[in-house]
């Protein structure tokens, strides 16, 4: 009777283990989507500040050529 009991207190521990490493995996993964869904964020709204750059670019054609390096480099951070 004794064998079963280590038996027991074995497979215990081991799903004690198991269930506490499910719950890091599971909290890794939340994290990670939500990570994801930040960046995504981050990528759409560059990509709606480089359509404006464009669009931007294109309404003033008239007034000068500019490549939309350029407007970038004249839109520069107040830190440069």
């Amino acid at each position: 009777m004794n064998d079963n009991s280590d038996d027991i207190t074995r497979l215990e521990t081991m799903i004690a283990h198991q269930e506490k490493q499910i719950t890091d995996l599971s909290d890794m993964t939340s994290s990670q989507w939500r990570e994801i869904d930040t960046l995504k964020q981050q990528v759409y709204y560059l990509i709606s500040r480089f359509k404006d750059m464009e669009q931007d670019h294109s309404t003033s054609k008239a007034d000068r050529v500019q490549t939309v390096s350029e407007m970038a480099a004249a839109e520069k951070p107040p830190h440069y």
